[in-house]
């Protein structure tokens, strides 16, 4: 399976177009996770059962996994929600801001799947406010049909309901965009020179890229996501090799130095899931003698529940249990400013064409 074909109507770099960021969503806060994972578990992509089956089973394993799913967003903080609306609203502010700064109009919005704002909501807004065209891309690097898919189809039929006559650029997919490579090789290359000038031995070190895992079933049909997920982790890598030139020797005895190493997180139910998983390669790397373990997730666009709790808390308490003294996790991309204004050429370039993609 490749990446579907979407529409990627040139766009007119003299009228306004709304630039949506969509994604998966989150709870606000604690009232707001039980209606979550039932719109998440709704979905036939995520579990794929029949139409009139599929509500009854949704509010089920929602009420059944909502306490559990509660008490660890009230760790996190913010409120007992995720912050990854706020932040993904921020991205697309700055996005603008950078187009803006070619001669371009866009008006920042997010949209998500399982929780406010919808699509409908978002879009009767930016026609409000004069868009007369999208700039549409999801917050997931790689393309998985039940995320990046799942989203885009939402926002697309809104699309097709609310301003039918509108022009509409996608950009589905981005795992090698130079900007994301650069910022999450920083992060990991911070980690590596900390050792490399502590003097530490290579071979107690190591490094670990985490993705988001899949259902096999989907790998099986073909999915483009563990390939695309595997480009990014081979381009980090090689950055990573390139900033530490001239310690080649050290990386090559470090586990994940000299061959990059991935497992996948967030593992859910009985069924086959894309491995290896996380901690079972982190317990893998301890018991090899790993005492300094740096993990790098190249998924996430925001830090959410699965960057907060899984990796920083859950994690990090089975890798010390393992054996494991020094534990760090690169963040989330964020506001970083060279991922943002890679994202934000690279979608003027595709909307609108070189010439307005390099303007000063």
């Amino acid at each position: 399976m490749q990446v579907p074909s979407y529409r990627q109507d040139p766009l007119d770099p003299t009228r306004p177009a709304g630039l949506i960021l969509c994604g998966m969503g989150g709870p606000d806060g604690p009232d707001d996770v039980q209606p979550f994972l039932r719109n998440l578990f709704s979905d036939s992509r995520i579990i794929p059962l029949p139409r009139w089956l599929a509500p009854t089973v949704a509010r089920l394993i929602a009420r059944r996994r909502a306490p559990a799913v509660r008490a660890r967003y009230a760790m996190i903080g913010h409120g007992g929600g995720s912050p990854q609306l706020p932040t993904t609203r921020r991205q697309a502010e700055r996005l603008a801001d950078l187009a803006a700064a070619r001669g371009v109009t866009w008006l920042p919005a997010a949209a998500m799947r399982y929780w406010h704002p919808y699509p409908d909501e978002t879009i009767t807004g930016l026609r409000a406010r004069g868009a007369t065209q999208y700039v549409v891309t999801p917050t997931y690097p790689q393309y998985a049909d039940a995320t990046s898919g799942s989203t885009l189809e939402f926002v697309l039929d809104a699309l097709a309901r609310l301003h039918p006559e509108a022009a509409v650029h996608v950009l589905p997919d981005w795992p090698t965009l130079p900007g994301l490579v650069a910022s999450l090789s920083a992060a990991a290359t911070a980690a590596v020179r900390g050792w490399i000038e502590a003097a530490a031995d290579p071979e107690d070190c190591a490094l670990l890229f985490v993705a988001h895992s899949l259902p096999k079933k989907f790998v099986d049909a073909g999915d483009p996501y563990p390939g695309q997920a595997r480009d990014t982790v081979a381009a980090v890598h090689a950055d990573l090799r390139a900033r530490l030139a001239g310690h080649e020797a050290w990386l090559d005895r470090m586990p994940g130095g000299d061959a990059p190493l991935l497992a996948f997180q967030s593992r859910v139910g009985p069924i086959a899931w894309l491995g290896p998983d996380v901690p079972d390669e982190t317990r893998r790397l301890a018991a090899a003698g790993c005492r300094r373990l740096h993990v790098q997730p190249v998924s996430f666009t925001c830090e959410h529940i699965e960057t907060l709790h899984e990796l920083d808390i859950e994690l990090r308490e089975e890798a010390q249990d393992a054996g494991v003294t020094e534990f760090s996790r690169g963040s989330a991309l964020n506001l970083d400013d060279g991922w943002l204004d890679a994202l934000s050429s690279h979608l003027l370039r595709r909307a609108y064409g070189e010439e307005v993609a390099g303007r000063d």
